[in-house]
Parts: structure tokens; sequence; C-alpha cells
């Protein structure tokens, strides 16, 4: 399934910030901060989605991930696509450019859509 690791994650961001290219942007630790933020935003928003498979719970918070490799983002796949806008919007936030906060806040807008079924 795409967008099932950190690795495919973090390569599907790039490409929407237009960084694809090394030397990077943005450094593979600051993208997985941002996997990380945006992973405990989402906790946050939609508890239901960190459930488990029905046999377990667990309401603790998502595991850090530490680095860009083939470790899997356990999240409803029909939910990824948000992660990724809410990587994006993270990641175009820490810029701090009148032009990047725009795309941020259109970013993280289709993140919290997609999170609530609204788009």
């Amino acid at each position: 399934m795409a967008l099932s690791t950190v690795a495919q994650i973090i390569a599907d961001v790039r490409v929407l910030l237009q960084d694809t290219i090394a030397p990077y942007r943005y450094t593979d630790d600051e993208l997985v901060i941002a996997l990380n933020v945006t992973l405990l935003d989402t906790r946050r928003i939609r508890p239901d989605l960190f459930l488990g498979d029905g046999t377990t719970t667990n309401f603790d918070d998502p595991a850090p991930f530490t680095a860009v490799n083939t470790d899997e983002v356990d999240i409803e796949n029909g939910f990824r696509p948000a992660i990724v806008f809410g990587v994006v919007g993270h990641a175009l936030w820490r810029d701090q450019e009148d032009i990047q906060d725009n795309r941020a806040s259109a970013f993280i807008d289709m993140y919290n859509k997609k999170l609530l079924g609204l788009n």
C-alpha cells in the first residue's frame, strides 16, 4: 500500500514541498519531526483512528518515529493523504515566510477537512 511507511510518506511530502533534489531544503530529521507532530495532532482530533484492531485499545500517544525508514505508519488507508498534508503544512509553517504561511494554511486546512470527512 502506498504511503504505508515513513519513507513513502516523506517521499510524497518532498514532492508537495518541491524538495526532491539533494541537498534538500528540509532535512529528514525536520520532516520526521513534522510527521510525529502531525500524528499527535491526528490523535487529538481523531482518537478513534488509534483504537487498534478491536481486540486491544491503546489510548497512548503514537510512538515517535526517529528516521526515514521502512517503519510502518499505523493509520487507516483512507487517512494517509491527510497525514501527508499535515506534514507538509507543518514543514511550511516552520519557514516563517509570508508566501509559505499561505501555503501552510492551505495544507493544514486540507489535512483537517480530510480527517473530519469534509473533503
